[in-house]
């Protein structure tokens, strides 16, 4: 299945935060705003992973 993501964070917390624009997103996790990405959950989980190896 298929999922709105951040693409900095790998987070399913994003909104759509302009309707007139719909590629602008906010991230409630890292503060990202932008465009997201569909992926899947292996997806999903490689971007948190090296968000989180980054971060640190």
């Amino acid at each position: 299945m298929m999922h709105k993501i951040c693409p900095r964070c790998g987070s399913r917390n994003v909104k759509w935060i302009i309707p007139q624009n719909w590629s602008q997103w906010e991230c409630y996790d890292c503060d990202y705003t932008g465009p997201v990405i569909e992926a899947d959950e292996e997806l999903e989980k490689e971007i948190r992973e090296n968000y989180k190896e980054t971060k640190d």
